[in-house]
């Protein structure tokens, strides 16, 4: 079980928990009294497998890897955390004495989000260690509420890779006969050529390289470079057409009204069609009409008869 170290043994909170992965005792000093005066909670590692060891018992908020260490670098570490499911979300930041950018460049394939050269500049460290926490923060946040709203959401970068997949993602793969690493091996490509064509936003696309064909709507760019996707299954096209059909609605209007019979709130809608709890309610307002109802439970109702009786 992994633990997280978020506040002090006295109980006050701190602004996150960093893990410093450095074979150079005075570096890890300067940088540990560094942090800790800024308000953060330090733990320390002198190799990449302590790193590893230390990360699965006290999750950190970030990592600062140092490149080069003996018995297992700073480059091996931070592949073997981006294959562990629990740990892959947690920001590196190489350090690095290294002028050559083969060396940076391998960092980052590594999976990690930034480096800093030796010797350290301190003020840009903190910075860049907030930025990477909060912006860390943020997307664990955004997952986790995906996860509740049991939404088959992933993110890709520009190449098509994923950067993480909500649960409900990885369940729809898995009903398709897919692995993450099988879904990436067989749709980077053809994701990376449809993002170098600009789709405009909800845009739809079939992917036909998986053993079963799977249906790819663009929500947007949460970040530069990401992509946030989501899987539509045939079952929710088809009922989607048959309530715009069969109720004279919009594409947008269809769309409301299915998760509305599915129980879900205007927030959780709004989240998932990637639009305001405002704007989900202007839109149920003319389902309303349209329908001949007076509100969402009648509506529910209304549409749940249908689809039943098909």
């Amino acid at each position: 079980m992994k633990h997280s170290a978020t506040h002090t043994s006295s109980g006050t909170s701190t602004r996150g928990v960093v893990l410093i992965a450095d074979d150079t005792i005075e570096s890890l000093g300067m940088l540990n009294e560094t942090l800790v005066q800024a308000g953060y909670t330090v733990l320390v590692a002198m190799d990449g497998l302590q790193a590893l060891a230390v990360a699965e018992r006290m999750m950190p908020d970030l990592i600062l890897m140092d490149a080069i260490m003996p018995n297992m670098d700073g480059f091996e570490a931070c592949e073997a955390l981006k294959k562990d499911p629990d740990l892959e979300g947690i920001p590196v930041i190489f350090m690095t004495g290294l002028s050559d950018s083969i060396d940076v460049v391998r960092g980052l394939e590594a999976g990690g989000v930034d480096y800093v050269t030796k010797p350290v500049n301190l003020d840009v460290l903190l910075a860049r260690v907030q930025v990477h926490i909060t912006n860390a923060r943020k997307t664990r946040r955004a997952i986790g509420s995906l996860n509740e709203i049991g939404q088959p959401t992933f993110a890709c970068d520009v190449h098509g890779q994923l950067l993480w997949c909500s649960s409900r993602t990885i369940e729809v793969l898995a009903k398709a006969g897919l692995s993450e690493h099988d879904f990436q091996e067989a749709t980077s490509a053809f994701l990376a050529s449809w993002f170098a064509s600009a789709p405009e936003r909800f845009q739809q696309v079939r992917i036909e390289q998986t053993s079963s064909p799977l249906l790819v709507k663009f929500l947007g760019l949460p970040a530069p470079g990401e992509y946030l996707l989501r899987l539509v299954d045939d079952d929710e096209v088809s009922l989607r057409q048959t309530l715009r059909d069969h109720f004279q609605l919009t594409v947008r209007e269809a769309e409301v009204l299915l998760w509305l019979s599915r129980g879900k709130t205007n927030q959780e809608i709004g989240r998932i069609l990637s639009m305001s709890p405002r704007t989900v309610n202007k839109h149920l307002e003319t389902v309303f009409r349209k329908m001949g109802v007076e509100n969402r439970t009648s509506a529910a109702a209304l549409s749940l008869g249908y689809l039943s009786r098909l």
